[in-house]
């Protein structure tokens, strides 16, 4: 009787056994968790375990590479976001914080490569155009900054990043309009009316 409570028993606690290991946080929960507590480097060693896992989540990834931002570790944080965007390449958000990193280093073509692979995936976005301006007008290139800072306004008329880039694009780079020509003078000849003295008789 004993033997069999005995081995009645232990089926049970392996169940429990097994649901409690499924209750456990993941690795990248956890790495979530760290980031919310403002433990970055916890963060991304959690993120970093989630990634090494077999068929691991691609947010684990974009994990790692959030915690690389927060760590400071731009160059680690770019490859990271890059190796997730190759998994990925439909993810705007992840793809705008590359676009980020390279317009904070003057990365131009770079960030217009990102902006240009972006817009096809989501073509109303106001902020890549606002960028695309951004980069035309570092570059002096008057009618396509332009036309880039018009394209963000007519999607969201009210962003006044793109409002201050076409003011500042139209004031220094844009030449000015040139001044219309002055209107010719019209001579008026002078019409004798008459009057003065009266010549006297014989002189006329």
């Amino acid at each position: 009787m004993n033997n069999n409570r005995r081995f009645g028993f232990a089926p049970l606690a392996l169940l429990a056994g097994f649901m409690l290991a499924g209750c456990a946080p993941s690795n990248l929960q956890m790495g979530l968790d760290a980031e919310r507590a403002g433990n970055y480097q916890a963060m991304l060693t959690h993120c970093r375990n989630a990634a090494e896992e077999p068929n691991p989540d691609p947010r684990a990834l974009l994990c790692m590479g959030d915690a690389y931002m927060r760590l400071g570790d731009r160059r680690s944080a770019e490859s990271t976001y890059l190796t997730y965007l190759e998994r990925m390449p439909n993810d705007v958000d992840a793809r705008m914080k590359v676009i980020d990193i390279y317009m904070d280093d003057g990365r131009h073509l770079a960030a217009q490569s990102q902006i240009e692979e972006l817009l096809h995936y989501d073509p109303a976005n106001y902020k890549a155009f606002f960028y695309l301006g951004e980069i035309h007008r570092l570059n002096n290139v008057c009618d396509a900054a332009v036309d880039a800072y018009h394209r963000s306004l007519d999607i969201n008329p009210a962003y006044s990043p793109a409002i201050a880039g076409l003011e500042k694009v139209q004031r220094e780079v844009c030449p000015p309009e040139p001044a219309p020509p002055p209107r010719p003078r019209v001579k008026k000849e002078k019409v004798f009316q008459g009057g003065g003295k009266a010549l006297p008789e014989g002189s006329w």
